[in-house]
Parts: C-alpha cells; sequence; structure tokens
C-alpha cells in the first residue's frame, strides 16, 4: 500500500510539472511520506484538517519538537 502511495505521488507531482526533489524534515527529523499521508488521513483528510486548524496535531503525531512556533505552518507546506 505504502509503495503505490508513493509511486502515485511521485508521479501526479512529475505530471504536472513539480517534482519532488527533497525528503521533508520537521525540526531536525526527517519524515516520509506516507507517515504524513496517513496521520492526515487519521484525522479526517486535507480539507478537515485545514479547515478545523489541526496541522499542529499533525505535526504532534510525527513526533516534532513540542517547542516548535511554525510546527503548523511547516507541517501544511510539507504536506502541500
Amino acid at each position: 500500500e505504502e509503495e503505490a502511495f508513493l509511486v502515485s505521488l511521485y508521479k501526479f507531482m512529475k505530471d504536472r510539472h513539480t517534482p519532488i526533489e527533497r525528503i521533508p524534515h520537521l525540526g531536525f527529523k526527517q519524515i516520509t511520506r506516507w507517515k504524513i499521508y496517513k496521520a492526515v488521513e487519521k484525522l479526517g483528510a486535507y480539507e478537515l484538517v485545514t479547515g478545523r486548524r489541526l496541522w499542529k496535531n499533525v505535526y504532534d503525531e510525527l513526533g516534532g519538537s513540542p517547542g516548535s512556533t511554525s510546527a503548523a505552518t511547516c507541517t501544511r507546506r510539507h504536506y502541500e
């Protein structure tokens, strides 16, 4: 399931001419695209997470540093 997701994601991004070039990091911790996708899905998917301003919850789910002041914004940008 994870491999199929990643193949689909990379193809989608390449087809829209925005290829993925870097592995996302939150703080100094590397995160996988699958892990962030599953964390967002667990909270109800992108629209719900954005509408309810739950990006900090996603960040916390991924094990981010509790003192980060830009956690929500960074997490959302990585997801997008």
